[in-house]
């Protein structure tokens, strides 16, 4: 009857030696590398050798040569190394995920707008991971990609995809904008004229509040009226402060403003509006496999 033959921890340091030496060239040359002393690489690769039953190498002066045997096993603890490896990195993957800290980053208001669904998705993920640290951050569309190809974030929903190559997208959501004034604006009157009463002339201009947030969709709508800008806001609260204060109009999403603005500021009606944003999900492509990246995925899907 055969023994069956079971690997154990010395076996695999063993075989980790049997490649250095096979892929050095030799006995003394994969000691060097491991700035270890010869005697120990061979006396692992004796050891290997023995607890086999087969020899593996000539090594000599004639120089190191594997044997037939020896060119099978290298072969196989290749592939099984390559293997080991897979599958430690699939754990350290795992425990990435289900443990440690997950960003999530942000553009100003994704989060309360409703057709993103992140709170629901944040809550998911809780239950699912309680071990695990979710972190929120909010920044300009400008840096988002930037952040998560440098690993300082985990995945992100941006309206303004940049294509970096390291860098997975998928489409999110949909954003309605449309354009708004305040009803207490001194140009509220002017700009109803021009905007919905087709009263536009050469001298026709209405004040309007534009964002650092820059889309095709919005510079397709401006280039479509005589806006004339008297504000700028990196964020949508700035943008609003100035709308509310009468400085003029601007796009906005429509759920911002139910929460914000309802009762003072008033909907523009234009055949242009609404003006359709689309969010897209971003991570990296190497880390497309995390399970918190998947399961946020298949969350938002």
């Amino acid at each position: 009857m055969m023994i069956r033959f079971a690997l154990s921890s010395y076996d695999i340091k063993h075989l980790r030696t049997f490649l250095a030496v096979v892929e050095h060239g030799g006995i003394s040359a994969a000691a060097y590398r491991a700035d270890a002393s010869i005697s120990s690489i061979s006396r692992d690769l004796s050891a290997l050798e023995a607890r086999l039953g087969l020899r593996l190498c000539r090594r000599g002066r004639s120089g190191f040569a594997l044997t037939a045997h020896g060119d099978e096993v290298y072969r196989a603890a290749t592939q099984l190394l390559a293997n080991i490896h897979s599958f430690e990195l699939t754990v350290q993957s795992t425990r990435q995920s289900l443990a440690g800290t997950f960003t999530l980053a942000v553009i100003d208001n994704v989060v309360t707008n409703p057709s993103a669904g992140v709170i629901a998705a944040l809550a998911e993920m809780h239950l699912r991971f309680p071990g695990m640290l979710i972190n929120v951050s909010v920044h300009t569309v400008s840096v988002i990609d930037i952040l998560v190809r440098d690993n300082k974030v985990d995945f992100a929903i941006t309206s303004q995809p940049e294509g970096l190559e390291q860098l997975q997208y998928e489409p999110a959501f949909i954003e309605e904008h449309r354009l708004y004034i305040s009803r207490y604006s001194p140009y509220y009157e002017q700009t109803l004229s021009i905007i919905t009463g087709g009263s536009i002339g050469p001298d026709s201009v209405v004040p309007y509040i534009s964002r650092d947030f820059r889309t095709d969709e919005f510079q397709a709508f401006e280039r479509k009226y005589p806006l004339q800008v008297a504000a700028k806001g990196s964020t949508l609260e700035s943008v609003v402060a100035s709308v509310l204060a009468g400085v003029g109009c601007a796009l906005l999403p429509s759920h911002f403003v139910k929460q914000v603005g309802e009762g003072s500021l008033v909907e523009i009606e234009t055949p242009d509006t609404p003006v359709q944003i689309q969010f897209h999900f971003v991570y990296r492509r190497d880390n497309a496999n995390r399970r918190a990246v998947r399961a946020l995925l298949d969350r938002f899907s």
